[in-house]
């Protein structure tokens, strides 16, 4: 129980009582109007304090959207275009063919070859009237797409992307014995269907990857974090660890007559634009995933898909994700743009034989570009 002094008669009571004893003063009425006195006074100082918390948050606030805006402007200002960044390299991946010669003005024989063929392991062969083979293989990833063909001095010739090779047989009407001087293939003997082309070439192919599609033309399109990206033919989809993966692929060229492995990697994660100081680091946490002694380079301000990122130099070795390819030493770039519809990081990273035997650089920018 409260005591308190009556201001009156100065006697000694109970702070709940509604008088006082002594003198009857209204002891209860009197000291509630004074603490509600003391309340009033004390409420402006708390709102003076809300307000400036108030005022100093939204400052904070403004600040970080200020240097963010002024962080992507400095990019913007310093990005450079994909096609100047590639130019620089000069690097221009021939195509196979050794010969512009169409069907008709090759051809020195009178036999028509064009048709649907059976190979040894059961493979078809389409050769298609308009100088374009299909190749189905019970393999989907050596399945090769609208590959020339042409009839040149009583041999016919198919020019195949993917196993980087030209293969030529003896004009026959019922068989073709297909060699070629590659390791890429070896020799196999096809023979004729009583059957149209356009019963395969109707045919709808799938690959691995479950976010990959196998295009007619032979070229893959890949869809990651809702962007789009068109792969040459040359790329193959191996049967691998990520075709179920929601946020990774991977891709493979291999020439084996060469010696030479090129690989695309793609990969998604949630997070901002890492700052033009953090890049490298950033680009080598992402590289260590697929390659052993990463180092990351000469980072680029770029844009991808209309996306503010970078563009660096990677060097490194496959890991023991890439089986047989292990321990590669390669070399390529890597870059790292953010989706703002998303707000996820996207990489792409290509990598190749360090010593360059076949240089596609050219094509990785081609890659980037054909971003959707």
């Amino acid at each position: 129980m409260k005591l308190v002094n009556c201001p009156v008669c100065g006697s000694r009571c109970s702070a709940d009582i509604e008088k006082c004893p002594e003198c009857g003063f209204e002891i209860k009425q009197y000291f509630e109007q004074k603490s509600d006195s003391k309340n009033n006074k004390k409420a402006p100082f708390l709102l003076i304090g809300c307000a400036f918390l108030a005022i100093l948050v939204a400052f904070l606030v403004i600040n970080i959207i200020f240097r963010n805006i002024s962080e992507l402007a400095n990019h913007a200002e310093n990005a450079e275009p994909l096609d100047e960044i590639f130019s620089e390299t000069n690097m221009v991946q021939e195509d196979i063919s050794t010969s512009e010669v169409s069907t008709a003005e090759a051809s020195t024989s009178d036999i028509d070859v064009s048709g649907v063929y059976s190979g040894d392991d059961h493979e078809i062969l389409v050769l298609s009237p308009d100088g374009l083979a299909y190749y189905y293989c019970t393999e989907i990833a050596f399945t090769e797409l609208e590959c020339p063909w042409y009839i040149k001095d009583d041999k016919v010739y198919i020019e195949f992307a993917r196993l980087h090779c030209i293969v030529t047989a003896n004009v026959d009407k019922k068989e073709l014995l297909f060699k070629s001087d590659s390791a890429n293939w070896n020799t196999e003997l096809f023979s004729r269907l009583d059957v149209e082309p356009e019963q395969y070439l109707t045919k709808a192919l799938s690959t691995h990857d479950s976010n990959a599609t196998l295009n007619s033309d032979g070229t893959l399109t890949y869809k990651l974090d809702g962007i789009s990206y068109t792969l040459p033919k040359t790329f193959i989809d191996f049967e691998d660890a990520s075709d179920n993966q929601s946020n990774w692929s991977a891709f493979v060229d291999e020439d084996v007559q060469s010696d030479f492995v090129s690989a695309v990697l793609f990969y998604k994660s949630l997070g901002a634009l890492p700052k033009e100081s953090s890049v490298s680091d950033n680009a080598t946490d992402f590289a260590s995933r697929f390659l052993t002694e990463a180092s990351v380079t000469s980072c680029k301000a770029t844009t991808v898909a209309g996306h503010p990122g970078y563009l660096c130099e990677v060097t490194g070795y496959l890991n023991q994700g890439f089986s047989a390819l292990q321990n590669y030493k390669v070399s390529g770039y890597i870059t790292i743009f953010n989706n703002e519809s998303t707000h996820n990081n996207n990489y792409v990273m290509l990598v190749q034989n360090s010593d360059r035997s076949t240089d596609n650089s050219s094509i990785f920018g081609e890659i980037l570009k054909s971003a959707r």
